[in-house]
């Protein structure tokens, strides 16, 4: 079809989401469930430590042409009014210190009524030294001497990276200490390019908490997981990759907005640093079908990746989830698929994927799967997706 015609479906398209499909500014988060904790879990709200680079604070004043000045105009719109911002204390501009705390979150269960909300308290503020002891410290306490680092996407505010942190913990039953590393998405839609610059400002300090993390330290070792969503996963390779790269132990990639080719140079230094990483796509992911369009066509990774291009990195694994990528935006269904969730439960336990059920994986070299639609079960995706992936090819 012509390029004419795929313009005019585009604009008519627009119109039609406009008032019930965009993605909302400023979402909290207020919706999350959990879809695998049971009752009792829930019962208690997760602690859910933080690390992150968002300024904290609104600027009383600041002398012109200073950088407070340019500062104070990025953290806090105060048009917006936004009150979970306020509360939160944290905003949506990128500062120079990187700053740690706690805060309670209690997660809704699957099934309960649209008027139940995901809520978290307003955060405490903790020790973040250069080497963040007070937080290796929380870890070390653990059972396992281990630790979840969750490292969100684009258009995400700090309530919603909470939630979704305390969320993963609890749906994937991981023992260790539940982490968020916010970077200063401004949790605005029309703010792509904000994100990609607070994405890239904030990779040192990530570099430094994985490393802080992960060191042996006179015989005291943490286990490290990382899990990394959308653009969230450019960060998290550049962090490991850096010199002084830290020694992980699991990887998760979910839905990387990430240029395949881009994705394969990051990853060549990053893969020898865990013990593995897996990588989820999904061929109709809206988001990955408009990102392509604002990178002049270039394909994402979150959309697939042929497993021959992937032949040289060690301990690699792809899984193509597009039969559970069922969401509005098929975006999200590493946190909101059960089949995807238990998959990447096993995958931070060590199962490997070709022993991971129900996966289908191909007879080659490269560790390619599918997780497959159950019998019976609709796992078509939805017009909006279908319709995005045939306007940005």
């Amino acid at each position: 079809m012509g390029k004419s015609i795929k313009i005019a479906a585009a604009l008519m398209g627009a119109l039609l989401l406009a008032a019930c499909s965009t993605p909302n500014d400023f979402d909290n988060g207020a919706m999350i469930r959990a879809l695998n904790a049971n009752p009792a879990e829930l019962a208690t709200p997760k602690t859910v430590y933080f690390a992150t680079t968002r300024c904290n604070h609104r600027p009383a004043s600041a002398e012109p042409g200073t950088p407070r000045e340019l500062l104070a105009k990025r953290c806090w719109d105060v048009a917006l009014a936004d009150q979970d911002m306020i509360r939160l204390g944290f905003g949506m501009a990128e500062d120079a210190t990187v700053y740690c705390g706690t805060a309670s979150v209690a997660v809704t269960p699957d099934g309960a009524s649209e008027k139940a909300e995901t809520t978290v308290t307003t955060p405490v503020s903790a020790e973040c030294d250069a080497d963040f002891r007070q937080l290796r410290r929380a870890v070390l306490a653990t059972p396992c001497g281990c630790a979840m680092i969750f490292v969100h996407g684009f258009n995400t505010t700090f309530a919603f990276g909470l939630k979704r942190t305390a969320q993963l913990a609890l749906d994937l039953s991981h023992e260790g200490v539940p982490i968020l590393f916010s970077f200063a998405a401004a949790g605005r839609f029309d703010d792509y390019i904000n994100d990609v610059e607070a994405a890239e400002l904030s990779a040192r300090a990530l570099h430094r908490l994985l490393t802080a993390l992960a060191r042996d330290e006179a015989g005291n070792k943490p286990a490290i997981d990382v899990i990394a969503h959308s653009m969230g996963v450019r960060l998290a390779l550049r962090a490991i990759g850096e010199s002084e790269p830290p020694d992980l132990r699991y990887v998760v990639l979910a839905a990387p907005d990430i240029d395949p080719a881009y994705f394969l140079r990051l990853a060549e230094k990053a893969a020898p640093r865990a013990r593995r990483i897996t990588v989820y796509t999904a061929k109709y992911d809206v988001a990955m079908s408009t990102s392509k369009a604002a990178h002049g066509g270039r394909p994402r990774l979150g959309e697939g990746l042929n497993p021959s291009a992937a032949q040289n990195l060690p301990r690699t694994e792809i899984i193509d989830a597009t039969a559970h990528a069922t969401d509005p935006y098929a975006h999200s269904y590493f946190a909101e698929s059960k089949l995807v969730i238990d998959d990447i439960r096993a995958a931070l336990r060590g199962t490997p994927a070709r022993q991971r059920k129900p996966l289908v994986c191909e007879a080659a070299a490269v560790v390619a799967c599918k997780i497959p639609c159950p019998e019976g079960a609709d796992c078509s995706p939805t017009w909006y997706a279908r319709f995005m992936r045939w306007l940005f090819g």
